[in-house]
C-alpha cells in the first residue's frame, strides 16, 4: 500500500525503513543503491526527515562512516508513519469511502477539495493497491467490494489498527462497549486471546457492524462455519450488546446479523475445512515448539507452549483467509524482530531454521512471510525467554590490570562484578605492576580491562577505563560484553534443527 503515498514520501519511508534498525552507520552509497536514487537526494531526504520530525529523531552524517539515525528516547518512530498515512490524500480517500460508501465522484471532489483529475488519479492508485489484496473499488458510485467480504473487513481492521492503534478510536461507536463485547466473546468461547489479539477483535467487531449497517454481508459461507453458527444459537445473547453499540447510528441491523457476525468474527477459530486439517496444524505447532526447545536445551512453561501453539494455529487460519501483506506502511514486526535478531542470535537462528524446514514440509510461507511476526510473538509468549537465553550465553573471561597496583585492580574488579555479574568471570593481576613476570599473558582471556594500554595484548580486546570507571566506560564495556556474548557458532547444524 506504500504506492498510495506520493513518490517523494514513499522514497522517504524507504529511507526511514533502512535507517530505523541497525545502530551502526550506513553508507550513502548503500542507501542510494537500495532506494534507487542519487546520493544528493538521500542527503536532502535525511534533512527533510530531521527537520520535519526533529522531536522524534536525529540523523548524523559522517564522510568517513556514512549516515545513522538516533531515535529520541521520548518518542516512538511509529508515530511518524502514522502521520505519513494520515496526511496521504489517497489513504484519506480510501478511509472516507469506507465510512461513506455509495457516494458520487462530485461528492468526493467537493468534500475532499479534489479536482476531477486528482480524484481519478487517486482512485486508480487505490484500485491498483487493493487489487493486490483481492479487493476492488467501484467508482460509479464509490464503494469497496470483493468476492470475500471477510477479506475486506480484515483489511480495514488492519488499516485502522495501524493508523489509530489503541489510543485513538476512529469509529462512531462506543469504544468501551465494543471492548466489553470483545471480552465477553473471548471469555465465552475460550479464545485465550492476548492483549493485541483482543484489540484486533474489538476493531473487527467495529468494522463488521459498520459494514453490516451499510448492507455489505458475507454471501459465500462454507459449510463448517454455517454448521457452527447454526449450532451456536446462544450467540443471540450478544444481540442486545450489538444493538446497544449500534444505537447511536440509528440503524437496524439485518435480521440474520448474527450469522454474518459469527462468520466474520470467528473465522480464525472455526474456519477450518475439516477437523483433520486443524489437528495437523496443532501437531505441527507442537513439534515446532519442541524442536526449538530441544535444539536450545531450554525450558518452557505449559502456558507458554499453549500460547505459542495457539499463535501458529492463528497465523495459519489467518493466512488461509487473507494471504497478503497485513500492514499498510509500517511493519511493526519487522522493527521489533531486528532487535530480537541482534539480542537473541542463537534463538533467532534456530527459529529461522525450524521455520524453513516446516515451510518446505507444509508448502506454507512460515519463514518467508511470517518469520518476523513469529519472532516478535515468541519473544512475548515464551515466558522468561530473555533470562533463559542469557544463561545460555558464553561468560567472558576478564583479566583486570592496573598500573596503580593490586588494590586498585581489586576495586576495578568489584565495580565490574557489580555491573556485569554473571556475564563475566573475573581474574585479577597477581603481582605488583612493577614486578609482573614476563609470562603473565600466557593464559588468554576474552577481555583485558585496564587503566593503561597493555602492549602485550591485541588492542581489540583491551578496554581501557578511567581509574574510577566513568558512565561512558561502563556503557562501552556493556556494549562490548553483550556483543561478544552474542557470537553465534559458525555451524548451527549441531543443534539438530
Amino acid at each position: 500500500m506504500e504506492r498510495l503515498l506520493s513518490p517523494s514520501m514513499h522514497r522517504r519511508v524507504l529511507l526511514l525503513n533502512l535507517l530505523n534498525g541497525p545502530s551502526s552507520w550506513i553508507t550513502s552509497d548503500y542507501l542510494a543503491e537500495n532506494i534507487k536514487c542519487s546520493k544528493k537526494t538521500i542527503m536532502q531526504d535525511c534533512q527533510y526527515l530531521e527537520d520535519r520530525w526533529s522531536d522524534y529523531l536525529t540523523i548524523e552524517t559522517s564522510r568517513k562512516f556514512g549516515i545513522r539515525l538516533i531515535a529520541s528516547p521520548h518518542r516512538s518512530i511509529h508515530e511518524i508513519y502514522i502521520e505519513i498515512i494520515q496526511e496521504s490524500n489517497a489513504f484519506s480517500l480510501l478511509e472516507s469511502i469506507f465510512f461513506e460508501p455509495m457516494k458520487s465522484a462530485s461528492y468526493w471532489e467537493k468534500k475532499l477539495f479534489l479536482s476531477n483529475s486528482s480524484l481519478y488519479r487517486l482512485s486508480n492508485l487505490i484500485g491498483s493497491a487493493l487489487k493486490e489484496r483481492n479487493i476492488q473499488m467501484s467508482r460509479s458510485p464509490y464503494f469497496v467490494h470483493g468476492k470475500d467480504e471477510r477479506q475486506i473487513r480484515y483489511f480495514f481492521t488492519c488499516y485502522f489498527i495501524e493508523v489509530y492503534g489503541i489510543r485513538d478510536w476512529p469509529f462512531h461507536l462506543d469504544k468501551e462497549l465494543i471492548f466489553q463485547l470483545a471480552n465477553k466473546i473471548n471469555e465465552k468461547f475460550e479464545l485465550e486471546l492476548n492483549d493485541s489479539q483482543a484489540v484486533h477483535l474489538a476493531y473487527s467487531i467495529a468494522v463488521t457492524i459498520i459494514r453490516e449497517r451499510q448492507g455489505f454481508l458475507i454471501q459465500s459461507r462454507k459449510d463448517p462455519i454455517n454448521r457452527f453458527v447454526k449450532k451456536t444459537i446462544e450467540i443471540r445473547e450478544f444481540k442486545a450488546d450489538i444493538e446497544e453499540i449500534a444505537e447511536p447510528l440509528k440503524v437496524v441491523l439485518p435480521d440474520d446479523w448474527y450469522e454474518d457476525f459469527c462468520y466474520s468474527i470467528f473465522w480464525w477459530d472455526f474456519g477450518w475445512d475439516n477437523e483433520q486439517e486443524k489437528a495437523n496444524i496443532i501437531h505441527q505447532a507442537e513439534e515446532l515448539v519442541s524442536t526449538i526447545q530441544n535444539a536450545l536445551s531450554i525450558s518452557i512453561s505449559d502456558q507458554s507452549r499453549v500460547s505459542i501453539v495457539r499463535l501458529i494455529e492463528y497465523i495459519y487460519a489467518k493466512h488461509k483467509m487473507f494471504p497478503y501483506k497485513k500492514f499498510m506502511v509500517y511493519d511493526r514486526y519487522l522493527y521489533s524482530s531486528k532487535a530480537i535478531k541482534q539480542n537473541f542470535i542463537v534463538f533467532t537462528a534456530v527459529v529461522n531454521k525450524a521455520l524453513e524446514v516446516l515451510e518446505a514440509k507444509m508448502k506454507f510461507p512460515w519463514r518467508s512471510m511470517y518469520l518476523d511476526g513469529i519472532l516478535h510473538e515468541m519473544a512475548i509468549r515464551w515466558e522468561n525467554l530473555s533470562r533463559i537465553t542469557d544463561e545460555m550465553r558464553h561468560q567472558l573471561s576478564v583479566l583486570v590490570l592496573s598500573d596503580l597496583g593490586r588494590e586498585h585492580a581489586k576495586l576495578l574488579s568489584s565495580i565490574l562484578k557489580e555491573n556485569f555479574q554473571n556475564k563475566i568471570t573475573l581474574s585479577i593481576q597477581d603481582n605488583h605492576f612493577y614486578e609482573q613476570p614476563k609470562n603473565i599473558f600466557t593464559q588468554r582471556y576474552d577481555l583485558y580491562v585496564s587503566n593503561y594500554a597493555v602492549e602485550a595484548v591485541d588492542e581489540k580486546v583491551n578496554m581501557i577505563v578511567e581509574d574510577i570507571p566513568s558512565f561512558k566506560n561502563l556503557t562501552d564495556l556493556r556494549r562490548y560484553i553483550d556483543r561478544r556474548r552474542l557470537v553465534l557458532p559458525k555451524d548451527i547444524a549441531y543443534l539438530n534443527v
